[in-house]
């Protein structure tokens, strides 16, 4: 498998400044977080810093490459070609940097969507896409707070920001995102 130091040339090389620099900071917030909850910190990292690797992608290369994944990808995920740069970007990681790591493959898999049933390193990767430092909008300040008083208000509050941004703006919405919500709204019961 590919070392970080590696990633990290192959990066900057790869992304814009602006992609690199939000790649470094979901694997530090992924670092950390992972740190908080007692779970491999370098496997954290280096999902954060691959999580957006297949990101850029012309739309018919990203349905060309879901295609010889593994992933089921539904006509709800191909109607959104935004977030096929995460089920290419698993497939990608395997193929091109030999990254094998079932954790860190699910984490890139699902850090758009999310999934009722994602382990913890996935949770830790889609929370830490949302929340890390460089980024700016409303909400995530309250986001970050939520996820600072644990996992479980942090996923809540995540999901129903993402859910109502996509309702405002007519978009769809995924249904593994309602799901992972209501599935840690039960966990609150």
């Amino acid at each position: 498998m590919i070392c970080v130091g590696e990633v990290i040339s192959l990066l900057k090389e790869r992304f814009t400044q602006d992609r690199y620099r939000h790649s470094l900071g979901v694997a530090k917030e992924a670092e950390r977080l992972a740190r908080r909850e007692g779970l491999d910190e370098e496997k954290a990292y280096l999902g954060g810093l691959l999580h957006d690797y297949a990101k850029g992608l012309d739309e018919e290369e990203l349905r060309r490459l879901g295609r010889l994944s593994s992933w089921d990808i539904d006509d709800d995920e191909l109607a959104m070609p935004e977030l096929l740069h995460a089920p290419a970007g698993a497939y990608l990681v395997q193929q091109e940097l030999g990254v094998k790591d079932p954790e860190i493959i699910e984490a890139i898999r699902y850090h758009t969507i999310g999934s009722p049933t994602m382990g913890k390193l996935a949770v830790i990767i889609y929370i830490a896409d949302y929340i890390e430092p460089n980024r700016d909008f409303p909400g995530v300040e309250n986001a970050r707070g939520e996820v600072e008083k644990g996992i479980v208000p942090g996923i809540i509050t995540i999901t129903s920001n993402l859910i109502k941004y996509n309702i405002d703006r007519g978009r769809l919405i995924h249904p593994n995102t309602l799901l992972l919500r209501n599935a840690y709204l039960r966990r609150t019961t």
